[in-house]
């Protein structure tokens, strides 16, 4: 009897695990089946094993965010959001999961070249599957035995730490003022960044965490023409509900100034309509949910500005890898771009107390190529 042939193809991109695409053919009628293979060393993929150590602890907190997630979901709502998982080697800290063929990343649609082609459903989707997964893990709504419990296993310390360091400390210690171009760093920023770190540590409002994602942007959701997958919650924690809603729109806000400095108009339009989709389809989905609370919702809107605008930055900077957002050949046109990002992070970071939501979709929209 002959063995099936089996053919692995690493993936590129990503930046703490391995990920190939691994295909079975059969030797017997040659039909194939193809699926995603990931693996956690105990170290940062992309540095090696000599460069930053990390526990490949992180895989196995990814395994239980999905089923936790299928539990809240439903097997309806798991299809349509959630990849499938085969096979977890706790061992190896290995997963086997399905392969999205058919799928592209979000941020590589939302940079498309002849102009953005966002299907408001995705959109909705995304905003949907948040504020049911968060909507079922409010703190406000659980036994105290619960919040314990989700504290404690998703706490997640050393993905947790290295948010703090590269998403909330390292980019404004070591910008130059020259990177900083439209953006005013002084004692008022900070003092947000300030409260944007203790919420993201889990000590924030007691009465205002949820099972997060951990690292929600656009880099880490698989798209077709009307749907959804999320994927990669390695970062997963038990966390502020701004955190998740906040990386997302980070992208959107990203890609509206990508393609207005790329001369797409439509693109930038239909891009503000989707993040609007987005928040919405959220809010809609806490408030069925039961979570019908004003301020509350109130808060966590301004929460979510505050940590999309902080990736802005971040990325602005040029501290968040090799993101696509503002790659611009022509040097003038990058710079232009970059301090066009900044100047949104200067207006929301402060202003999203009084404005929420609307200043950041309204600052998106208005920006033009000057």
């Amino acid at each position: 009897m002959e063995e099936d042939e089996i053919s692995a193809k690493a993936i590129l991109g990503g930046n703490v695990n391995y990920a190939f695409c691994v295909t079975v053919t059969s030797k017997s009628d040659g039909s194939q089946q193809t699926v995603f293979v990931k693996q956690a060393p105990e170290f940062v993929a992309i540095f090696g094993p000599d460069g930053f150590p990390l526990t490949s602890e992180r895989m196995q907190r990814e395994v239980d965010v999905y089923q936790e997630w299928r539990n809240i979901l439903g097997s309806t709502d798991s299809q349509k959001y959630l990849p499938t998982i085969y096979y977890f080697d706790r061992t190896r800290m290995t997963v086997i999961m399905e392969f999205l063929d058919g799928y592209q990343l979000l941020d590589h649609v939302l940079v498309q070249e002849d102009g953005v082609h966002l299907h408001e459903a995705v959109s909705r989707g995304l905003g949907d599957f948040m504020g049911k997964t968060h909507a079922a893990t409010h703190s406000s709504k659980l036994s105290s035995d619960r919040i314990a419990y989700l504290t404690q296993h998703f706490e997640n310390r050393p993905m947790r730490d290295i948010q703090l360091e590269f998403v909330f400390t390292k980019c404004f210690k070591e910008a130059t003022d020259e990177q900083r171009a439209g953006l005013v760093v002084n004692e008022e920023f900070m003092a947000e960044i300030e409260i944007l770190k203790t919420q993201y540590d889990g000590k924030g409002d007691p009465q205002n965490l949820v099972l997060s994602h951990g690292d929600l942007h656009p880099g880490s959701v698989m798209i077709n023409d009307a749907g959804v997958k999320v994927i990669d919650p390695e970062f997963t924690v038990y966390g502020p509900p701004g955190l998740d809603v906040g990386s997302l729109l980070s992208g959107y806000v990203l890609a509206a100034i990508h393609q207005a400095f790329s001369n797409n108009p439509q693109a930038v339009t239909n891009i503000c309509q989707g993040a609007r989709a987005v928040w919405v389809a959220y809010v809609d989905a806490l408030k069925e949910a039961g979570l019908d609370n004003a301020e509350l919702i109130r808060n966590i809107e301004v929460e979510a500005v505050g940590f999309a605008v902080a990736e802005v930055c971040r990325t602005s900077l040029g501290f968040a890898g090799g993101r696509l957002w503002l790659q611009f050949e022509d040097l003038h046109t990058k710079a232009s771009a970059k301090k066009a990002a900044l100047e949104v992070v200067d207006a929301c970071m402060i202003g999203r107390h009084e404005h929420g939501m609307d200043l950041l979709l309204s600052k998106m929209q208005s920006v033009t190529k000057n």
